[in-house]
C-alpha cells in the first residue's frame, strides 16, 4: 500500500470502511421516494454490514498481528517486531520492519520474516551492527546481515525463512 506508517496503520481497515459504506447507503436510502426501493436498499445494506462484520471478525481472529516491541537504533531508526499466526496452525511468524521516525511522514519497510515451522528457523534476536546495518539471528545460530540505504533507511535486501 504505502511506506508511510500513518496511512498503512490508520487507513487500511477495509471491513470498518465497508461497514461505514453500508451505513451511509442505508441513510441515503431513507430519502428515496419509492418505498419498495428504500426497503431493498436498506436490506442490502444490512446484509452487507453483516458480511463486513463477520469478515472483520474472522480476519482479526486468524490473521491479526501482535506488537512484540521495538529495538532502538541510531536516531531516527528502530526495528519494529510483530508476531502473527501462520495460517490456521500453531506456528507463528515474526515480522521485522525498519521504522524511520518522522512524525506524520514516518516510514516503515520490511526487514525480515521468520516462520517457526522449522525449529532451526525460529527468530532468536536482532541487533544493530552499525549506523546502517542490522544483524538478525535464528535459533540454530545462523545470522543474516542487512545493509540499509544511508539516505533513506530502506533495507537493500530482506530475509524470509518459510514465509
Amino acid at each position: 500500500m504505502s511506506d508511510l506508517v500513518l496511512l498503512r496503520e490508520h487507513l487500511n481497515h477495509p471491513f470498518a470502511l465497508g461497514m461505514l459504506a453500508c451505513l451511509l447507503m442505508a441513510l441515503a436510502a431513507v430519502g428515496l421516494r419509492w418505498v419498495w426501493l428504500r426497503v431493498v436498499i436498506v436490506v442490502l445494506a444490512g446484509l452487507g454490514a453483516s458480511a463486513a462484520l463477520f469478515g472483520g471478525w474472522v480476519t482479526l481472529t486468524f490473521a491479526s498481528t501482535k506488537e512484540v516491541g521495538f529495538i532502538d537504533g541510531p536516531a531516527p531508526y528502530r526495528i519494529r517486531l510483530q508476531q502473527s499466526l501462520a495460517g490456521l496452525g500453531p506456528d507463528t511468524v515474526m515480522w521485522l520492519r525498519v521504522h524511520r521516525d518522522g512524525g506524520l511522514l514516518s516510514k516503515e519497510w520490511d526487514l525480515g520474516c521468520f516462520n517457526d515451522d522449522v525449529p532451526d528457523d525460529t527468530f532468536d534476536s536482532v541487533r544493530w551492527t552499525g549506523q546502517s546495518s542490522v544483524e538478525m539471528r535464528v535459533a540454530d545460530g545462523r545470522t543474516f546481515r542487512v545493509a540499509l540505504d544511508p539516505a533513506s533507511g530502506r533495507p537493500q535486501t530482506t530475509t524470509a525463512l518459510n514465509c
